[in-house]
């Protein structure tokens, strides 16, 4: 568990003799059950797809920039590109319901036309010259059942030179009012059938949700991993100076001895050696802390410009609480907790709602037509009006149209497809829990060693130190040689060097484990802020979820 302390120093984070207080803690001399507080800064993250806040909230002060680790948490939460990509990505899969919506959307439809027509006589009784203006409107309704129900309007005016023979008729309206419904009784009949873009979209948007959540988890895992492998390059440099320092005392040593006489000159090409080593050192683990600071600040999302130049100060001490922890338990929780699993789930629900969509499909067309119109005609438009709305005369119809392919080789392999994803859905459903299981005590194992090598590194470090303290004893009496005193600092840098990585790699594993038990957001505080569903986007779960035929639910 994290500290709640944020002291702010001018110095390192801590050096070697640091490392011993922290060891000397109760909390790192004994193994205790503890379990994880309510978190020390409360960060919300919200799915809204804006571009990062400028200016960044990142600043530097005489060249230094002092970051705590929650307060790189929180930068991240607010600048990394790679979060500012997944919110497009949510807000397009929540615009995704909308979208699925329009199946409902009233479809107006309206034509306007004009005719000036001259052709032969054929007849004494037809007009060979005319002119006519028609105006056509109408409304269409999709219903949940996969009806369709219209309704339309027609007007047309039509006039021709004046006939002596038929006097009176040079002008005419002919206008009618159409209701239809036509309603598929087999084949795409139904509420699910026909709503099913809508509940793919309600679907893919909580498959999107756990994604950016699996996305806000792996962004806060890389930031800490990030600062602390800076914090331990840091420490690493301190280790290589310690051990310079310890090769030029030698060589200080062996170079007065040479001068009085009592060490051959040979001794000081042995500690100048050593020296040119671990200015080597240096340089190696100088260049490790520059592209441990820059990849902080990718994850950051630092601006180009004199940021990327500054020195990152950690101010986070590295001490954490033992834990104890139950592997059994551990499993549970990520079961419960992991966002994968939650995706996976709903990509069975998914290939479920294609599956009975396909099945659907299998069945014949058979849909019922139903039409209804009054039409009406006068000299005038008054008079046509009078009909339609007085009902004077009626036209209706009823039909069944039945079409049913004999083979039907198309749907029923669509159909047989649509259920095998569900049984595959299902089976890396069954593989995915399996990994998190693996997972998960691979995690607890490494939380457990890394605590154990606490210990053990510092128990090597000590051993070290007393080894090399009793060999500059046999070093003063002639007993030992340059080479063997320089072999020995070595041992106890790699001892040092060890202890760092231990007391940092305990910091890293225990994240890792709190993401391999979906508790890494509780613990660092992150809270996502998701938009609220479109109005109006159907129930996902009033979702028919019965079995398929043939598909085993009981795993």
């Amino acid at each position: 568990m994290r500290s709640n302390a944020r002291t702010r120093r001018g110095g390192a984070i801590f050096a070697t003799a640091s490392l011993l207080g922290l060891l000397a803690l109760p909390g790192a001399a004994q193994t205790q059950t503890t379990t994880p507080t309510s978190p020390a800064t409360d960060r919300r993250i919200s799915t809204e797809a804006v571009r990062p806040a400028e200016p960044p909230p990142v600043e530097a002060t005489n060249g230094v920039i002092e970051l705590s680790l929650e307060e790189a948490i929180t930068i991240a939460l607010r600048q990394n590109l790679g979060l500012v990509s997944q919110r497009y990505a949510r807000t397009q899969s929540r615009l995704g319901i909308t979208q699925s919506q329009g199946i409902y959307d009233l479809l107006t439809q309206a034509r306007a036309a004009a005719t000036d027509s001259e052709t032969p006589s054929l007849s004494a009784f037809q007009a060979n010259e005319f002119q006519q203006q028609d105006v056509d409107f109408s409304l269409t309704q999709r219903l949940p059942t996969g009806g369709d129900l219209s309704f339309g309007w027609t007007t047309g005016r039509r006039e021709s030179p004046e006939d002596p023979e038929r006097p009176g008729l040079t002008e005419s309206y002919d206008t009618g009012a159409t209701f239809s419904f036509t309603q598929p009784l087999l084949r795409n009949f139904g509420r699910i059938i026909n709503e099913r873009g809508i509940y793919l979209a309600r679907t893919d948007d909580r498959i999107s949700h756990e994604e950016f959540e699996r996305q806000v988890v792996l962004t806060v895992q890389e930031v800490i991993n990030a600062y602390w492998d800076l914090v331990e390059a840091q420490e690493q440099v301190k280790v290589a100076q310690e051990s310079l320092a310890l090769a030029r005392e030698l060589h200080e040593r062996n170079r007065i001895q040479v001068d009085v006489g009592t060490l051959p000159p040979l001794e000081l090409v042995q500690s100048e050696a050593a020296i040119a080593t671990r200015d080597e050192d240096i340089i190696r683990t100088t260049a490790v802390v520059g592209d441990a600071a820059d990849q902080l600040r990718r994850l950051l999302n630092v601006p180009p410009g004199p940021l990327w130049e500054a020195e990152i100060r950690p101010t986070t001490e590295p001490q954490a609480e033992r834990l104890d922890l139950s592997v059994d338990q551990s499993i549970q929780l990520a079961l419960a907790e992991r966002p994968e699993l939650r995706q996976q789930e709903l990509a069975i629900e998914r290939n479920r709602i294609n599956a009975r969509f396909f099945r659907n499909q299998t069945l014949p067309d058979l849909d019922l037509n139903l039409r209804y119109n009054t039409p009406g005609f006068g000299l005038g438009f008054n008079e046509a009006f009078e009909q339609i709305t007085g009902f004077d005369f009626r036209v209706w119809s009823v039909s069944l149209d039945f079409a049913f392919p004999i083979q039907n080789r198309s749907a029923r392999a669509a159909s047989a497809i649509a259920n095998l994803d569900v049984e595959r859905a299902e089976t890396e459903l069954d593989n995915l829990r399996a990994v998190i299981a693996t997972e998960v005590r691979q995690a607890v194992r490494a939380v457990e060693t890394a605590a154990q090598q606490i210990e053990a590194s510092r128990i090597s470090r000590e051993f070290q130190e007393k080894n090399l303290d009793a060999e500059r004893k046999r070093y003063e009496n002639g007993m030992s040689t340059s080479f063997q005193i320089t072999q020995i600092q070595e041992e106890l840098t790699r001892a040092r060097s060890r202890e760092v990585a231990a007391v940092i790699n305990y910091r890293v594993v225990l994240a890792n484990y709190y993401r391999a038990t979906g508790r890494l957001l509780d613990i660092e505080g992150v809270a996502i802020e998701d938009e609220p569903t479109p109005e109006g986007a159907v129930d996902w779960w009033s979702f028919d979820r019965s079995p398929l035929p043939g598909e085993n639910r009981g795993r």
